[in-house]
């Protein structure tokens, strides 16, 4: 039994001598045998399930595209050659899209939080400011759109995560989509992690230029050597067609193609294979208990500073990734990869033990339900049109039965008939029957219900509903998107944490980036920051990425339109009910565009208005009248106070007819005795009054309250009351 391959024999030094004989393409360590190998787990990937899957996702993305594509090629021609309709109407692809309606208004916000290390909350911010800048410069918002759209429409979608060093020599973070029917996963993993994959191959169909481009002169010219029969396209041995600008069929494929035509452009399939072993590595522990691995070659200056931190320089059994690159038969990369994680990142919307599926999957059925309805429906409808004559004998005189039958349906027929014979009668057709309108109603209702996508989150309610209630039906909607949002945000999350990653270990000497953001204002500025920033005075780095340990935190921004609405809706109400919402706050909120230059000229003094400045003079005149009413009403009520207690001080037998008269006009006596109401022992002697003119008179008073010799005058009571200037009431 020969000995199975393990390249890691190779790397320990136990390399074969290829010259000791003269069968080294044979070797079990060629090159050759290497790159066979790689094709041969190509080949076990794609049959233990890739072929199906690819199958399955080129059918998913038939339904979603529609234009006549999901109707199978045989079921047309059969319909076709019986004259009967074939109509589609493409229900999953407005399902699909509110889907991706939600994800485009819900865009990821990426942040740290110091955990570990020298980390603090400044590097944090930084550390997210960094990303969040390589994520807008890589275009992040439209590439999450790509793999959010590939998974819902075909179960996967994948990033590709690396560096570049095409554009800057220091390296740049660059990330790209794959086509999921070109990325084969482990078919024996069973966990969404990519990390615990055994390996992870991805398909591509090159150019012998884009090969020396990347893997230089010696591999193209190996890969030259090669006999080429792939004339497949790059098709995957003719499964299922990849996505292009053109098809298989176009033209004369024996003329120009992958076999025939200029070598520039001839193309090979590549095997691009990131396999995940087991290998002796240098690493150091630290005291805090971390092992991190380091490069084997460690320079004396790194080694002593790594020591001087208390670290520990060890070798030990380490995961690592195998970098391997061939055709059928050519190597063009073997050696380990410069990072410690495939490069690739999946998103799977329903992720279940490895099994996948996306949101066409399930409304497939209910689809092909509908468009075959609606056809017969349609056909039901065309055959009842003409449904025919009942003619007696001979009957027409200005054609015959055959002529009837041609032109019956016609507008406008004129039919003649002998006299005396039987009018021509016309054939009622038959109802359509009614279990087909059902049918058709029934298979709407099972897409929206398979997909998650009600008629609330595609925004088709009428409009006698109302914009709040609309939202409310849209966010319970959105409850049925819960598991692929969720499997969104850890896609998210792993993204996040291999975008740090490279950024810690790449972007390690001094580099400048500038940073757009708002500030509260909501006005753009420019921040200029430097990372890695040698300090000659401290000897330390400022802004120094390569430190620290961080956590990721993804936080999800909700719809822009929907939440600034809602904001600027409750500011306004706020503000009507009497709150004081500053002005600033109403327009940052709103929709308007240039609300930063707004809010900035708000701030400013506005010059003066001479309407609005007697506006405020006339106000001010009306408050300063209104406090002027309000003292001498007080003033009027203390002196009357006043006026009240000295004549009940005076006369205090005048105090329970004045409680008699206070209670009978509702007056609620309060409990208790007021200690400044004095309380006479007997009557004041000598004193009588006149109840006409209150007055104290000293003379006996007749019955009827009238002196004999001095009849009562209506003068008296002219400045008689409370409010005279003095004490007149007793």
């Amino acid at each position: 039994m020969s000995e199975p391959y393990d390249i890691q024999k190779r790397d320990r030094g136990d390399n074969v001598d290829s010259n000791s004989n003269g069968d080294d393409k044979e070797s079990l360590y060629s090159d050759h045998a290497i790159a066979q190998n790689n094709w041969q787990r190509y080949e076990y990937s794609r049959m233990r399930g890739h072929r199906e899957y690819v199958i399955q996702a080129r059918r998913c993305e038939s339904f979603y595209l529609g234009a006549g594509e999901q109707w199978e090629a045989e079921d047309r021609a059969t319909l076709e050659s019986q004259g009967r309709p074939v109509e589609e109407i493409n229900e999953v692809m407005p399902a699909v899209n509110s889907a991706l309606g939600y994800q485009i208004h819900n865009r990821m916000d990426i942040s740290f939080k110091p955990r570990g290390g020298e980390a603090d909350e400044n590097n944090a911010k930084l550390l997210s400011k960094v990303v969040m800048q390589t994520a807008d410069d890589q275009q992040l918002h439209w590439k999450e759109s790509q793999v959010f759209g590939d998974g819902l429409i075909q179960q996967r979608g994948y990033y590709d995560i690396r560096m570049d060093f095409n554009e800057n020599s220091l390296g740049e973070i660059a990330i790209d989509v794959l086509d999921p029917l070109d990325v084969m996963p482990d078919p024996d993993a069973k966990k969404y992690e990519p990390e615990s994959w055994a390996d992870v191959i991805v398909l591509r169909w090159m150019t012998y230029d884009e090969i020396e481009e990347r893997w230089g002169l010696d591999a193209r010219l190996e890969a030259e050597k090669e006999v080429i029969n792939q004339s497949d396209f790059g098709d995957d041995n003719g499964v299922e067609g990849r996505n292009k600008f053109g098809n298989r069929n176009s033209g004369m494929p024996y003329i120009y193609d992958t076999v025939i035509g200029d070598t520039t452009l001839r193309r090979v399939r590549v095997i691009d294979r990131q396999q995940m072993r087991w290998s002796m590595q240098t690493v150091v522990f630290y005291a805090t208990g971390d092992i991190r691995p380091v490069e084997d070659d460690l320079s004396e200056e790194k080694r002593a500073g790594i020591i001087a931190e208390g670290g520990v320089i060890t070798r030990r059994m380490q995961r690592r990734v195998r970098w391997i690159v061939s055709t059928y038969t050519t190597l063009l990369h073997d050696d380990w990869s410069p990072y410690p994680h495939y490069t690739i990142v999946p998103y799977f919307p329903y992720f279940r033990r490895g099994k996948t599926r996306g949101m066409v999957d399930n409304a497939i059925s209910p689809q092909r339900v509908l468009n075959k309805s609606i056809s017969q429906y349609l056909h039901i409808i065309n055959t009842s049109a003409n449904s025919g004559w009942a003619v007696e004998e001979n009957s027409l005189t200005n054609m015959d039965t055959e002529d009837l039958e041609d032109v019956g349906a016609k507008t406008g027929l004129v039919v003649e008939y002998k006299k005396g014979a039987t009018a021509p009668i016309k054939i009622q057709p038959n109802n359509v029957p009614q279990g087909v309108d059902h049918l058709i109603d029934r298979s709407q209702k099972n897409i929206r219900d398979v997909t998650g996508s009600s008629e609330a989150m595609q925004g088709q309610n009428g409009p006698e509903v109302s914009g709040v209630a609309i939202q409310s039906k849209q966010f319970a909607a959105q409850q049925q998107l819960a598991v692929p949002l969720d499997n969104l945000s850890h896609t998210r999350h792993l993204l996040a944490k291999k975008i740090m990653w490279l950024v810690q270990n790449y972007y390690d000497s001094e580099r400048i980036i500038r940073i757009t953001e708002c500030d509260k204002d909501g006005k753009e500025q420019e921040q200029i920051i430097t990372l890695n920033q040698y300090l000659p005075e401290t000897g330390g780095y400022l802004n120094d990425m390569t430190i620290g340990e961080y956590d990721v935190v993804i936080d999800e921004v909700p719809m822009q339109v929907t939440f600034e609405n809602s904001q600027f809706t409750q500011a306004l109400e706020l503000k009507k009910a009497g709150i004081n919402i500053p002005d600033d706050v109403i327009v940052r909120h709103s929709n308007i565009a240039d609300k930063g230059e707004v809010i900035e000229r708000m701030s400013a003094t506005p010059p003066p208005n001479p309407l609005q400045e007697a506006e405020v003079a006339l106000k001010n005149a009306q408050a300063k009248k209104t406090q002027a009413e309000e003292l001498l009403k007080n003033v009027e009520a203390h002196y009357s106070a006043i006026q009240t207690g000295e004549v009940i001080a005076a006369i205090p037998q005048v105090a329970p007819v004045a409680d008699e008269i206070l209670k009978s006009s509702g007056y609620v006596t309060q409990p208790g005795q007021d200690p400044n109401m004095p309380i006479p022992d007997a009557p004041i002697s000598g004193v009588t009054v006149n109840p006409l003119s209150n007055k104290r008179t000293g003379m006996e008073v007749m019955p009827g309250g009238m002196l004999p010799a001095q009849p009562a005058s209506p003068l008296q009571g002219v400045a008689g009351g409370i409010e005279t200037q003095r004490m007149d009431g007793a």
